[in-house]
C-alpha cells in the first residue's frame, strides 16, 4: 500500500492564517496609525511576509524576497496577490512599529487560548504517562553494518532504536 502523492486539503500555512482574523488587523493597524501613507503593502499583507520570513527561517531581508520570489507561483496560498518588493518591506518595517504585531499576536492569542492545551499536568497524570520513542537512526558506520534484515531483493533495511 503506497502514499498518495496527491496532496490533499489546505497548505498549512493556509490553516495559520485562516485563525487570524483581518478585521481585527485592520483595527489594530488603525489604532497604531500603521496605515498611514501606505499605497498597497498593508499591515495585512507585512503580517504575512513577516509569518512566512519566521516559518522559513530566512537571517535577511534578501533572502526572504529571493524566498518569496521562489514561491510567486504560490502567492495566492500566501494569501498575497503581488510580489512586495526589497525596499517597499525595509520601509514598511521601519515605519510600522513592532508593538501592532506585538497586539495582533496578543489578539489572536485572547481569542484562541480557550483551546490551546494547559501545559502544566498533575503528578497522577505524570506518574502514568509513558513515552514511547519510533525514531529510527539510520545506520551508515562501518561498525554497525551488519545490523538489520537482508530482503531477497532491494535495499537493506535496518536501524537502531534510541534508549530511553
Amino acid at each position: 500500500m503506497g502514499k498518495s502523492k496527491n496532496f490533499s486539503g489546505q497548505p498549512i500555512f493556509n490553516q495559520i492564517i485562516k485563525i487570524i482574523d483581518k478585521s481585527e488587523i485592520k483595527k489594530i493597524a488603525r489604532r497604531h496609525n500603521a496605515e498611514r501613507y501606505v499605497k498597497k503593502f498593508s499591515t495585512y499583507n507585512h503580517l504575512i511576509v513577516m509569518l512566512f520570513v519566521c516559518f522559513e527561517g530566512y537571517h535577511s531581508i534578501r533572502e526572504a524576497i529571493l524566498g518569496l520570489l521562489a514561491n510567486a507561483h504560490k502567492l495566492s496560498h500566501l494569501g498575497l496577490s503581488y510580489l512586495v518588493r526589497r525596499s517597499t518591506f525595509c520601509e514598511a518595517n521601519l515605519r510600522r512599529k513592532s508593538m501592532v504585531f506585538g497586539d495582533i499576536c496578543m489578539s489572536v492569542y485572547r481569542k484562541h487560548s480557550s483551546v490551546l492545551a494547559n501545559s502544566r499536568m498533575s503528578d497522577a497524570d505524570l506518574k502514568r504517562l509513558y513515552i514511547m520513542d519510533s525514531t529510527t537512526i539510520s545506520l551508515f558506520k562501518d561498525i554497525l553494518r551488519g545490523v538489520g534484515r537482508n530482503p531477497k531483493e532491494g535495499k537493506k533495511k535496518g536501524g537502531k532504536k534510541p534508549m530511553p
